[in-house]
């Protein structure tokens, strides 16, 4: 996927015609269960592709806690934050980011904890996949939320030609305020995906797996008393270590994902070998 350009003329004429300034966020994110086009047990992969207009792809997937405590985060990025997420990322020279949006929740307690989108460019296609995700509520009393189906369905249901061309990483964000769940296991796994690797994994192995292919990052977003708190930060650093993020104004969600890949694909730029030049192109130069 990954069809069309990102315009923010495009962006605001959608926001204007939707009418998202008037409207709330059960208005907006309209879904009373997982739509069928999310729903993780009828996706097999996927997919970011390079084309004729974007020949340099670069995946990016956004994982939304849509459990009780976060839905304003959905709300500040359809509302606000989606053209600051694309613009800076084309601003910084990146000029064929492909998104994909996912939701995330709790599969303990939650109907439907895993919503997988499709990798998008254009602001039609990104404001599609976005409202459809479903703001469950949900949630439980566990400490803990299952980002790591996020990892789960990067590593093992994308396919993306920035890796399989190029060698280079896609990033993955998870965004929340709790822990992150210490295992998958097998019976949430047949549950949830088309998978053929039905096995418990542990979220250390999973996460291995997702980082084969994507720079991995969490921002843990402070918002109220509690997610002040060390407890709802607990494992996260061993798991990330510095791509652990803590943002305590939730409005910069975007700007700190977009801030994060610029940064990130300068920095393998710079790195890169520069051409050795022959003599003969020494002097067509000359």
């Amino acid at each position: 996927m990954g069809y069309g350009y990102y315009s923010t003329a495009a962006y605001h004429e959608i926001r204007a015609t939707k009418g998202y300034a008037h409207k709330s966020r059960a208005q907006i994110f309209a879904a009373r269960s997982i739509d069928p086009e999310m729903d993780p047990r009828t996706v097999v992969t996927r997919e970011s592709r390079d084309s004729a207009e974007h020949p340099n792809s670069v995946p990016i997937i956004v994982g939304l806690d849509v459990t009780g405590s976060m839905g304003f985060v959905p709300e500040q990025i359809v509302k606000h934050g989606l053209p600051t997420l694309m613009d800076t990322i084309i601003d910084g020279g990146i000029v064929d980011p492909q998104v994909l949006f996912c939701g995330v929740g709790d599969f303990v307690y939650d109907s439907a904890p895993l919503q997988v989108g499709q990798f998008e460019s254009s602001a039609e296609l990104l404001d599609r996949w976005l409202t459809k995700v479903y703001l469950e509520g949900g949630g439980g009393g566990n400490n803990n939320e299952s980002y790591n189906l996020a990892y789960l369905m990067a590593a093992r249901h994308t396919s993306t030609d920035a890796w399989e061309k190029r060698q280079e990483k896609g990033f993955l964000f998870t965004i929340g305020d709790e822990p992150c769940a210490s295992v998958i296991p097998g019976e949430v796994i047949e549950r949830l995906t088309t998978g053929a690797n039905r096995q418990p994994v542990s979220t250390k192995e999973v996460l291995a797996e997702a980082q084969e292919r994507y720079n991995t990052y969490h921002i843990h977003v402070v918002h109220d008393p509690s997610s002040m708190t060390e407890r709802r930060k607990e494992g996260w650093f061993e798991l990330l270590g510095p791509n652990f993020i803590v943002l305590e104004n939730y409005e910069d969600v975007s700007r700190t994902i977009a801030s994060v890949v610029t940064g990130e694909v300068a920095r393998r730029a710079a790195t890169l070998p520069r051409p050795t030049l022959s003599a003969a192109d020494t002097e067509v130069m000359l």
